[in-house]
């Protein structure tokens, strides 16, 4: 049974909306938990939800990331605009394997483990 991951205050930034999509993005990587408890095709509809609402959200939470290093720290924009364009990267390969029926589920939790960690810790 996957580990759930449980939002602690030394993960805040200090700036509540991105505090609260990162709590979303945690949500998320804990129903990818779910997720891989169980096989069938229920498990594999949520799987591909879940991969989709990873790289939806993660644009909104970009956005407004990117916003507020433009306006409080624009020599890091660079920087952190190739962070946001690697994740996406990753993810529309997950995205395109995932159409063709290759769900890997231990990956996306690798991925998002190793960006949760890399990224946002």
């Amino acid at each position: 049974m996957p580990k759930k991951v449980v939002w602690d205050n030394s993960y805040s930034v200090g700036q509540s909306l991105l505090d609260h999509q990162h709590r979303k993005l945690m949500a998320l990587c804990n129903a990818l938990g779910d997720c891989l408890e169980t096989e069938g095709p229920e498990s594999d509809a949520k799987f591909h939800e879940i991969l989709n609402e990873l790289a939806d959200y993660a644009r909104q939470h970009f956005a407004s990331e990117e916003e507020l290093v433009r306006r409080h720290a624009p020599a890091q924009l660079a920087a952190q605009v190739a962070e946001h364009e690697a994740y996406f990267d990753r993810i529309t390969e997950m995205l395109f394997e995932a159409s063709g029926g290759v769900l890997d589920k231990v990956g996306l939790q690798r991925f998002l483990a190793g960006w949760w960690s890399g990224h946002i810790l």
